[in-house]
């Protein structure tokens, strides 16, 4: 069993609101879209979980975050952004209820943004998305356009933002202006146009990392410094630690483009890139959050398909990725070879702010 937690402002966009015992409930990558046609089917497992386990949990106040690629929500203009999710919970009915039923229990709703659906940043999108999980109360659920901060306990990123060829540098944009004028990120440019020859493909690659380094730029400039103080407040850290945080990772059109060269080949072979154990970013993240006296017991991403829970080096925070619940599972947990074992992480926390948890694996026949 595990836990869940955190809430936002009545802005739809905000920082986690925490006091006292607490369960938190975490997973990612559902990749839920306007079809059902994964031989997993994530839409229709959902909704068993949160009934069978979130709402049958008595105790402390509850709170289900979704680690970012909950939704096939990518490249799309804000009035299609928002046609496309009502679609998207019109196809999987029996999900949006189930998200309802809890946000009309009190549980807290937490979206983190991924790169597949990073439209829910959009004000206009988060906005219907709490007005229709939560009409009574929409700040029941809330957007995190970069990543979620429970202090002492937990953050919660997607993980994107620390791979080159998933990279936003000015992700902060998205929740203000929306993305219609960010350019797409190298690997998203690649499969923008599938129909097209693969040198135009790789021309749009290019334009990308070039696109990419320029934002790297505007990342240091006073106008996103701005940006970057408005979520430091939001996330309740201080702004010097939220601007390392902005640095942390960077692209680098000379080290991209022999990674996005690579990826291609190997896709071309039916291969993919593999990697085992916790990425380096997830230790710099926690120890910039600790050298600023902001450490948290759990970090948790999603974003690599990979299930995991380790340990991070010289730092006392716990990692763990929450896999996918997707058929896309690239880890080697039992998940793999049981595809009706699907991931997520649980940190509860004791009146005393005590917090424990880790990965878990829930089976629809309780096995």
């Amino acid at each position: 069993m595990g836990g869940v937690r955190a809430p936002l402002p009545s802005t739809r966009i905000g920082t986690a609101d925490v006091s006292g015992a607490a369960r938190w409930w975490l997973l990612s990558d559902l990749h839920l879209g306007v079809s059902d046609d994964d031989p997993r089917r994530p839409g229709s497992v959902l909704p068993e979980f949160l009934r069978r386990e979130v709402l049958a949990a008595p105790g402390p106040q509850q709170h289900v975050a979704f680690v970012g690629d909950t939704f096939e929500l990518v490249g799309f203009v804000e009035d299609e952004s928002l046609a496309r999710l009502e679609s998207i919970l019109a196809r999987h009915s029996d999900t949006f209820s189930a998200l309802k039923a809890c946000a009309a229990r009190g549980v807290q709703l937490h979206f983190v943004c991924g790169n597949h659906d990073v439209e829910l940043a959009r004000p206009a999108v988060a906005a219907r998305l709490s007005a229709l999980l939560s009409p009574s109360e929409p700040s029941g659920v809330r957007v995190h356009p970069w990543f979620l901060h429970v202090p002492d306990v937990l953050v919660a990123e997607h993980g994107h933002q620390h791979h080159a060829l998933h990279r936003m540098p000015e992700v902060l944009r998205t929740a203000v202006n929306g993305t219609d004028e960010l350019d797409l990120p190298p690997l998203a440019a690649w499969n923008a146009h599938p129909s097209r020859s693969r040198l135009s493909r790789a021309g749009a690659v290019a334009r990308a990392c070039l696109a990419s380094e320029r934002a790297e730029r505007r990342v240091r400039e006073p106008a996103y410094d701005k940006l970057l103080q408005s979520e430091s407040r939001r996330l309740a850290l201080d702004g010097v630690a939220v601007r390392d945080l902005a640095r942390l990772s960077r692209f680098r059109t000379v080290s991209a483009l022999p990674v996005a060269a690579t990826r291609m080949v190997l896709a071309a072979a039916g291969r993919r890139v593999t990697g085992e154990g916790a990425p380096a970013a997830a230790g710099r993240f926690a120890r910039t959050l600790e050298a600023h006296g902001s450490g948290v017991a759990w970090y948790v991403s999603g974003h690599t398909h990979r299930a995991l829970e380790s340990a991070l080096e010289a730092c006392p925070t716990r990692y763990v990725n929450t896999g996918t619940w997707c058929s896309d599972v690239r880890g080697r947990g039992p998940d793999q070879s049981d595809r009706r074992a699907f991931p997520y992480a649980v940190v509860d926390v004791a009146r005393d702010g005590t917090t424990s948890g880790g990965l878990r694996y829930w089976r629809p026949d309780g096995v």
